[in-house]
């Protein structure tokens, strides 16, 4: 399941997370994304379309699949985009000591994540708002984190030939 935090013009959404590859990655992502204007429609009591769109900063906590559960060996960020494509992978060594600090860090910075996603054009007035609200959801986005990564981790390893569930450690 994702759960997304929507704000007055970004939202904040983290969910599970399986990558393939060699070797494959599971864990969660968190991305922050930017609210596309919406014009308003139908009468004063319609609903309200709300979409969310742009991304501007991904946070892949990703451990490796061939590995204990919690090694984040895979965990890195993208500070910025391209349209929608993500740029190369960023690794910090904070990420893997901390993962949950140094995402509430990221995100307690929002004008700064704005600015190294390349984000220019932002009302500075809605930001600071929403830069006050997510500040002040930074426990419960941590805590959709811990959620997404217990989603992933606590599969079954019978087909990894462990035949245990692994126990979420953070």
């Amino acid at each position: 399941m994702r759960q997304v935090f929507v704000f007055e013009k970004v939202a904040v959404v983290v969910g599970p997370w399986n990558e393939p590859g060699d070797p494959p990655e599971r864990g969660a992502r968190v991305e922050v994304r930017l609210l596309a204007d919406e014009p308003p429609r139908g009468s004063q009591y319609a609903a309200e379309r709300v979409v969310i769109d742009t991304p501007v900063f991904r946070a892949d906590l990703f451990d490796q699949v061939d590995a204990p559960a919690g090694n984040l060996r895979s965990a890195h960020f993208h500070p910025h985009f391209d349209g929608i494509e993500p740029c190369d992978r960023y690794w910090k060594e904070q990420i893997k000591c901390d993962p949950t600090g140094w995402l509430a860090a990221e995100l307690g910075d929002l004008s700064g994540l704005l600015e190294r996603g390349g984000v220019t054009d932002a009302d500075e007035t809605s930001i600071a708002r929403d830069a006050d609200a997510l500040r002040a959801a930074i426990p419960a986005v941590t805590a959709a984190g811990e959620a997404a990564w217990h989603t992933v981790r606590a599969v079954d390893d019978s087909e990894n030939g462990r035949g245990r569930v692994r126990s979420l450690e953070i």
